[in-house]
This record gives C-alpha cells, sequence and structure tokens, in this order.
C-alpha cells in the first residue's frame, strides 16, 4: 500500500546493542537471532522504499554506544545510501547512548540528502513532498552529552512557522515522566502543546504511545526498533509509524512491523492431575500457538508454568537437571520459527488446601495471608476469595514490606514492584510454595 504523500517516524535503533540473556538456547542459536535481528534496520529502509516516504526521521539512539564502531557505523551508511538513492531524504538525532559531543566518531561524511541534528538550538529544514509538492518542515535537536537535564522542548516555541508547511518536530525525551526510563531531557505535554509543532517525532520510551494533543497535534513515540530483551515493553511488536500528509496537516499514524526477532512471554496454566507428558504437551502446544502467531518472525520466549500439580517436585527437579527442556528443545525451536525457549519459569505448588491452612490460626496461616496481600498489592487484583475493595494497595503493601526491610533495600523494592513485577509476583508464588511444602510435611509428621 502506497500512501500518495507520507514520512516514516523510527527510534532507539540500538544497532550495535547486543540481545539480552537467552538463557537456554544453544551458543549457535544465540548467534543466528543476534544476526536475524540486525536484519530490522534493512526492513525498516525497506518500508521506507515501499511506502515511496519522502522522508524519514529518527528520534535519538541509533547507536547504543557513543563509541560505535566502524562496522554498525557502515552497516547504517549503507542503508542511508539506499535512501538517499531513492529520494529519500533522511533527519537524524542523536540521544542519551549516542550523544554527539562524548566521543562518537564518525566514518565520514553523511551521504547527500541526510541531515544529522546537532546539540544546541533547533535546526528547521524544508522538505519538498515528493508527489503533491507541497512543502513540510522538520525541526530537530541532538545531544551533546548523555546526561542531558534540560527541558530541549522549551527550546522549540522560538521556531518558526511557514504559512502551509506542516511541521515536525524530532526530540529524543521523557515526556510526562515516564517510569522505568532515565529522566534525560525532561519535559510535559504542555510543553509540547506550547510550541508551534504539528507532529512531535519522540524517541527514548520503547513502549509505542500516539497521542492528540489540546491544539490538534499529535506527540508519538514510535517505540524500538526491535525487541532486545523480556522486559515487558520489549515483549510487542516493534517497528515504525508511517505518518500520511495531507495538505497542511498529518494524518493518523500507521504502526508497522519492523522487528526481525519476536520476544515474547506467556503464562502455561497447568492442572494438578496433569502428568509430566501433559505438562511437555501444553508447553508444545503453547510453542506452536506463539510460532504461528509471530510467523515469519523467530521467537525468543520466556515461558511462566503456573498452576498446582501433584509432580510439581518432579517437574522441579527435571527442568533443573536440564532433561524437561533437552527432550523437546529441537521441536519447540522448529515450533517457534527458529527460534527457542529461552527461559522456562517454575511457579508450580504441591497441592495444599490454603484455605485449611488460613483457618488453622496458627502462624503459617499468619505468612500466607500477609503473602496474598503482597501478590494482589503487586498485581493489582483479588485471587478472586474475597471482595475487590478489600484487595490491598500499593501503598499498603509497601509499608507491610518495608517495615522488615533494612532501609537501604527500600529503593530496591520500589525498583521491583515498578519495573519488575513479573519477578515479584513469580518470588511470592515460590514462597507460598516453599511454606505449603513445609505445612504439608508438618501435617504428616504429627502423630
Amino acid at each position: 500500500m502506497v500512501v500518495s504523500d507520507c514520512f516514516v517516524h523510527a527510534s532507539d535503533l540500538h544497532l550495535d546493542a547486543p540481545l539480552g540473556s537467552l538463557g537456554l538456547l544453544t551458543e549457535a542459536r544465540r548467534r543466528d537471532l543476534a544476526e536475524r535481528a540486525a536484519k530490522a534496520w534493512d526492513n525498516l529502509v525497506d518500508l521506507c522504499l515501499e511506502r515511496e516516504a519522502s522522508f524519514l526521521v529518527l528520534a535519538g539512539d541509533i547507536f547504543d554506544d557513543a563509541q560505535a564502531g566502524v562496522a554498525v557505523q557502515i552497516r547504517f551508511h549503507n542503508g542511508l545510501r539506499r535512501l538517499t538513492d531513492d529520494g529519500v531524504q533522511v533527519f537524524v538525532c542523536h540521544g542519551n547512548h549516542d550523544p554527539l559531543s562524548e566521543g562518537f566518531r564518525p566514518i565520514g561524511d553523511l551521504p547527500d540528502g541526510v541531515v544529522r541534528f546537532a546539540p544546541g538550538a533547533p535546526q528547521s529544514h524544508r522538505v519538498t513532498l515528493r508527489e503533491s509538492g507541497d512543502v513540510v518542515l522538520v525541526s530537530g535537536v541532538s545531544f551533546g552529552q548523555r546526561s542531558e537535564t534540560e527541558n530541549l522542548a522549551l527550546r522549540f516555541r522560538s521556531t518558526d512557522r511557514h504559512p502551509g508547511a506542516p511541521h515536525v518536530a524530532v526530540l529524543h525525551a521523557n515526556v510526562g515522566g515516564h517510569s522505568g526510563h532515565d529522566p534525560y531531557a525532561p519535559c510535559s505535554y504542555d510543553d509540547l502543546t506550547a510550541a508551534p509543532v504539528d507532529y512531535w517525532a519522540l524517541g527514548h520510551i520503547h513502549k509505542r504511545d500516539v497521542r492528540p494533543l489540546p491544539n490538534g497535534s499529535r506527540a508519538a513515540y514510535c517505540g524500538n526498533l526491535q525487541g532486545r530483551s523480556f522486559k515487558p515493553a520489549e515483549c510487542e511488536p516493534k517497528g515504525a509509524l508511517v505518518v500520511p500528509i495531507v495538505g497542511d496537516h498529518f494524518g493518523e499514524p500507521e504502526f508497522v512491523s519492523c522487528d526481525a526477532v519476536r520476544f515474547e512471554r506467556s503464562e502455561i496454566v497447568v492442572e494438578s492431575s496433569d502428568s509430566i507428558v501433559d505438562v511437555r504437551d501444553r508447553v508444545v502446544e503453547a510453542a506452536h500457538s506463539i510460532g504461528e502467531d509471530h510467523s515469519p518472525r523467530p521467537v525468543a520466549w520466556h515461558a511462566r508454568i503456573t498452576g498446582a500439580l501433584e509432580e510439581a517436585r518432579w517437574l522441579q527437579d527435571s527442568v533443573a537437571d536440564g532433561e524437561f527442556v533437552g527432550e523437546i528443545e529441537d521441536e519447540l525451536s522448529t515450533a517457534l520459527g527458529g527460534g527457542g525457549l529461552c527461559r522456562l519459569e517454575l511457579a508450580v505448588r504441591t497441592p495444599v488446601d490454603r484455605q485449611a491452612v488460613l483457618g488453622s490460626g496458627d502462624l503459617f496461616a499468619d505468612v500466607v495471608e500477609r503473602l496474598q496481600q503482597l501478590r494482589q498489592g503487586s498485581t493489582g487484583a483479588s485471587d478472586g476469595t474475597g471482595p475487590a475493595e478489600e484487595t490491598t494497595g500499593s501503598e499498603d503493601v509497601d509499608d507491610l514490606l518495608l517495615e522488615g526491610l533494612p532501609s537501604g533495600l527500600h529503593g530496591v523494592w520500589r525498583e521491583i514492584r515498578e519495573q519488575h513485577p513479573d519477578r515479584l509476583a513469580t518470588a511470592i508464588d515460590l514462597a507460598e510454595q516453599l511454606l505449603l511444602v513445609i505445612y504439608a510435611g508438618a501435617q504428616e509428621s504429627r502423630p
């Protein structure tokens, strides 16, 4: 599909960044996935050519490190040359990972038709559209230093409007105080609204977010180009936004995936009567379903098995010694399009009547109740055994846990709760499982 006039917005390419921990995969499969992930840049170039875009804006963190090596820069230049040879102009800003004044050493001049924004005041350029011949104004600014604490959005208030020419601003920044990301170039959505800009092409936040502003303009995070870990924000389709240009305004952005490897995490629920073979079949079935959903991309998979299981201890032992995964490794890789199972997380427990424990009125009951309060506060949901309004809030959970932690660990707790809620939930599940196993053993040993 070709839009008559459009541009493409991408950011956070991190072209020289390695993939995160791939855990259970063989070294050969890790290398293969890394090589495939590198093709996301080629996919972005292909997208611009297929859509006959007038220009491409790259909103920061092209490279993962200011010391970008020769090989990755050559690969970037090759893509730029493909674009400019076809008439696609490119506008590049640098962010906190690749600031221009902290050791970045370009391998040579950029191809004609590519603009690299400098630090300082925003620079503006006029672009003549390929189909209509109308003009669009593109402004941008790069980070000079990694820890940019100034509100760079304020600088765009002084940019001039051109009558009839919609204005794109390219900025790498943390708008609205997104948690889990460093507060570089911090600003508010009110700051964006106050500038004479029709479309804010933002970078830095890896989760896609497109929102209208009160003045009729848009602010858009397109997300990163290629997922690289099992963080929640990385486990979704990654790519770029294609933005139509209609007269003197921009249309609704369209997301198009460009990632070459997909990171996915999912939960497999087992039943207490399941055998080890049944669990194996559930894992394989889930792998086939995920592989079909993301085909033709290979999938790096983090699976979490949860539920009460009579054979819980046997399953844990077979996973720990590698037997369980080793027997189905190749089958899972095929199902996942050449990817594989990178992490297998067990949150299974031996069936124990929790209500019986709670009703015992002893120390076990008190600890189980406390764990349940933590679980509800970490997920914001009830387990269904009581009314929703009784669910412990996050502030109550903080008070509950922090009173028992040394002050030096308070920050660690809050980081886990905010950035790694899945790990917290797993830790709570495992703690309860261990407690119930101890309880069951204590009951069996009683005369």
